[in-house]
């Protein structure tokens, strides 16, 4: 799924689009004159995109860029989350959430893990697995570039950039807040911890309302171990352990309910199992790919 290196769109750029013309729809059509500026800017971006079709460069920082410049933008499309899912409803639905949470595992995981497991170590560890997101997705990324090559950084790149892209979608239609709104922050001995404060920091400083269902975190992040690891076992070994612990961590630390991390789980898995499905015959075998299961 590499795209024709001598022109044409890439298969992230197609996905790109897609989103882009979704959201900038709903926000024409329901987002009154906010909506009409998110609307414009959705269509200047497609409108670049379609100028990427003739450049595919082979090499170095600029194969990079092109192959995954669409996970570099979805930190600016997270920040218009909060506008774009007051278009379509003014509730946000974590009654429900906490109701199969309830139902799931008799009652709220996301409060009774820490309740349960006030130990300040145990909490820096899982903190820490929280933290880094910020280094799975990128080493998956730029690590099978540098161990397989560009087509199969693109296939990981592309896994990773449509777990995004559906994880928003969900979340303008289905916008659920999420523990760090409903409950109380935690506090004694955990909430003093150094990387409990850096965490809860940067998610003070730049968090989107509305964005807990799915865990977009645990659904990019899983695809592009899931993603790097068939291209390279190596890379699925060495991300696995820091995968699992920020999904606890993001049950523990409030982030998120425990229905949201399974949904992050299931969807990076899904994304993962689809764009295997799609990709077409003998590429895997004429570019000698070793998955990791």
């Amino acid at each position: 799924m590499s795209g024709d290196p001598g022109g044409g769109l890439l298969p992230v750029d197609r996905a790109a689009i897609g989103y882009l013309g979704c959201t900038g729809l709903v926000s024409l059509a329901f987002g009154g004159l906010t909506g009409g500026g998110i609307a414009a800017a959705h269509a200047i971006a497609v409108f670049g995109i379609t100028r990427l079709a003739a450049w595919h460069p082979r090499a170095g920082l600029a194969a990079i860029a092109r192959a995954a410049y669409a996970v570099l933008l979805t930190p600016l499309l997270y920040a218009e989350l909060a506008v774009l899912n007051r278009f379509l409803t003014q509730r946000y639905f974590d009654a429900t959430v906490q109701a199969w949470d309830a139902a799931m595992f008799g009652g709220q995981p996301s409060i009774g893990l820490s309740a349960s497991l006030p130990w300040l170590p145990f909490s820096e560890v899982l903190h820490l697995g929280y933290f880094a997101y910020y280094a799975i997705v990128p080493t998956a990324i730029l690590g099978v570039f540098a161990t397989r090559g560009l087509e199969a950084m693109q296939r990981t790149a592309l896994a990773v950039a449509v777990a995004f892209f559906v994880s928003y979608l969900i979340f303008m239609f289905f916008p659920v807040a999420g523990p760090r709104y409903e409950f109380a922050r935690i506090g004694g001995e955990i909430g003093e911890g150094t990387l409990f404060g850096i965490v809860h920091g940067i998610l003070e400083a730049g968090s989107s309302k509305g964005t807990a269902f799915p865990s977009s975190h645990i659904a990019a992040s899983l695809a592009g171990v899931v993603a790097a690891g068939r291209e390279d076992r190596r890379w699925f070994w060495l991300l696995i352990i820091p995968e699992l612990a920020l999904t606890a961590g993001t049950v523990y630390g409030r982030f998120h309910y425990a229905a949201d991390a399974l949904a992050g789980i299931l969807l990076g898995l899904l994304v993962c199992a689809v764009l295997r499905a799609v990709e077409p015959r003998g590429v895997r075998a004429a570019e000698g790919g070793q998955p990791a299961a």
